[in-house]
């Protein structure tokens, strides 16, 4: 659908289960958050508008030019986290997601821009309980809000809160469109090891990779997609 200004999106989270983490694992899985976003922006030129913002000692804010990427965004920052987990610490963040207008950007500090989507956001995240990733449109009981809030979003969250950390990084490299080849030359793993492409294979069918990319896909479609991309 047209739109007469450019529509954002804007990520807002924080840490789960921040007060559990010593400060060093903590800093280190917002330094984990930051870094990540080069590598996204290079896969999805033009998606980041400005850098992440971190805060506090676990929270962060990211700003979107690219709205349909909002979701895939989410997931893989999700990934970034849950991939470094183990035994003994987990991570993970929580994610709420405001589209919408923009009116003034702060490129160098995005937690001080102003606009509805950023409203929209800051609220989405104060409101969430139990769930890890939530999206709010504007759009009340708008026939995507209700299928995107109120289904989908839901049930893509239940599926990557279950990932372990092995899914996690197969699917983290499959979203920066890496081959099985490509993933399994550039695994982290904590011995040295790479694994096989079956090994990688195999995980990313545990992780339901095939529908989760259809999914993706298709929100990509349903949300706003700029035709030209300018910060307000």
């Amino acid at each position: 659908m047209p739109h007469s200004r450019p529509m954002y999106a804007v990520l807002t989270g924080d840490l789960v289960n921040s007060s559990k983490l010593p400060v060093s694992l903590s800093t280190r899985a917002m330094n984990l958050l930051r870094t990540s976003v080069k590598p996204f922006n290079s896969a999805f030129p033009d998606a980041v508008v400005g850098s992440m913002d971190t805060f506090r000692h676990d929270s962060w804010q990211l700003l979107l030019g690219r709205p349909e990427l909002a979701i895939t965004s989410a997931l893989y920052l999700r990934t970034v986290l849950k991939m470094q987990s183990d035994a003994t610490t987990k991570y993970d963040t929580r994610i709420a997601i405001g589209i919408g207008e923009v009116d003034t950007t702060d490129t160098g500090k995005i937690s001080n821009s102003r606009g509805p989507a950023f409203s929209r956001s800051g609220k989405a995240l104060d409101s969430m309980k139990d769930e890890l990733l939530t999206l709010t449109t504007g759009t009340d009981h708008s026939p995507l809000e209700e299928t995107l809030a109120r289904s989908t979003v839901p049930l893509l969250d239940a599926v990557v809160s279950g990932w372990t950390p092995t899914q996690s990084q197969a699917v983290n490299n499959a979203l920066l469109g890496l081959t099985q080849e490509e993933s399994s030359m550039q695994w982290t793993s904590r011995d040295g090891s790479a694994p096989t492409r079956q090994a990688i294979s195999q995980a990313l069918k545990r992780a339901h990779w095939k529908t989760v990319h259809a999914v993706l896909q298709w929100i990509e479609r349903q949300l706003p997609q700029n035709s030209k991309k300018s910060n307000p």
